[in-house]
C-alpha cells in the first residue's frame, strides 16, 4: 500500500511539475512579445523626435547663418562664413553626443524576460 501512495504522490509532481512547465512556455513568450513592443514605441519616439528636432534645429541655423552672414557680408566676409561654419560643426557634434547617451542610458531590451529566464533556471536547481 505504501508503494501505491508513493506511485500516486509521485504522479502528483510529475503533474505539477508539468503544469508548472507549461505555464513558463506559456507566459515567457508574452514576455518577450511585451518587451519587443515596449522597444519598438521607444524607437518609434526616438525616431520622431530626433527628426523633428533635426529639422527645426536645422531651419533655426539655416536662418542665423544667413543673418549672419548677411550683417558682416560688406566688412569680414570670410569670417562670417567660417563662424557660422565652426558653429554648425560644433551644434552637430553636441547633438550626436547627446543622442548616443540618450541611446546608452535607456533600458536594456528584454531586460524582463532575461530576469525572469533566470529565476526559472534558479528555481529549476
Amino acid at each position: 500500500m505504501n508503494q501505491a501512495s508513493e506511485g500516486v504522490g509521485l504522479l502528483a509532481r510529475v503533474r505539477v511539475l508539468a503544469s508548472s512547465l507549461l505555464e513558463i512556455l506559456e507566459t515567457r513568450p508574452e514576455l518577450v512579445g511585451a518587451d519587443l513592443e515596449l522597444q519598438g514605441e521607444r524607437l518609434r519616439l526616438i525616431i520622431a523626435l530626433l527628426f523633428a528636432g533635426l529639422l527645426f534645429l536645422a531651419l533655426a541655423l539655416v536662418f542665423a547663418s544667413v543673418l549672419a552672414i548677411a550683417a558682416f557680408w560688406d566688412t569680414h566676409r570670410l569670417a562670417a562664413v567660417a563662424v557660422v561654419a565652426a558653429v554648425h560643426l560644433a551644434a552637430g557634434a553636441g547633438c550626436l553626443l547627446w543622442l548616443r547617451r540618450l541611446v546608452r542610458m535607456g533600458p536594456r531590451p528584454f531586460e524582463a524576460t532575461i530576469a525572469e529566464l533566470r529565476q526559472d533556471i534558479a528555481r529549476m536547481r
